[in-house]
């Protein structure tokens, strides 16, 4: 008979190591998974919000109508301007209802670029980018931010051109100083 004893099963110890190092990994995964949560639920904002500024441009422009677009940190409204009593009005459009941001989700505007910083006055009718009926708007630089991550986006337009969205480490710098530069040479 031999005196080789069969092992019938773990260790409590190997059962111990295995359970941290799976703790350990799900632990990664979360972190990742979150992280890229909140970049994906603010490019999708940025995404949505530039979006319907070129649309409500070409609705002004189409229709010959003035809009102007309010916005806080928590979200953002579409308004039209009565020409009748000189007011501004709420879209009652589908397509331009108000927009709340997803809680911990916010805007700044962002005066850096030689843009003048506009003023936050959402409970007031006034819209803080107006755009005209020849699709001119009000130049501006937007950040779309979330509270738990460092990651951000930059809408931005000077008010003539197409609104651009940039990642905050992409923003490119005028393109207009360097064209003066090599004009210079």
């Amino acid at each position: 008979m031999s005196s080789y004893k069969s092992q019938q099963g773990f260790t409590l110890l190997e059962l111990l190591v295995t359970l941290v190092i799976v703790g350990i990994l799900i632990t990664f995964v979360a972190v990742s998974f979150t992280t890229n949560s909140y970049k994906h639920e603010i490019r999708a904002e940025a995404n949505q919000l530039a979006h319907r500024i070129e649309l409500v441009r070409r609705v002004a422009t189409t229709h010959n109508e003035t809009w102007g677009v309010s916005i806080s940190q928590s979200g953002y409204r579409f308004l039209k301007f009565n020409p009748s009593d000189e007011t501004w009005l709420e879209s009652e459009d589908r397509l331009f209802r108000n927009h709340d941001f997803p809680m911990h989700m916010f805007l700044e505007f962002d005066g850096n670029q030689d843009i003048p910083t506009l003023i936050d006055k959402y409970n007031d009718l006034e819209p803080e980018m107006v755009v005209v009926p020849g699709g001119e708007m009000t130049p501006f630089v937007l950040n779309c931010k979330h509270e738990h991550s460092d990651q951000s986006r930059v809408l931005r337009s000077d008010g003539l051109n197409k609104v651009e969205i940039f990642a905050s480490t992409e923003v490119p710098e005028d393109s207009s100083d360097d064209e003066d530069e090599e004009e210079d040479e």
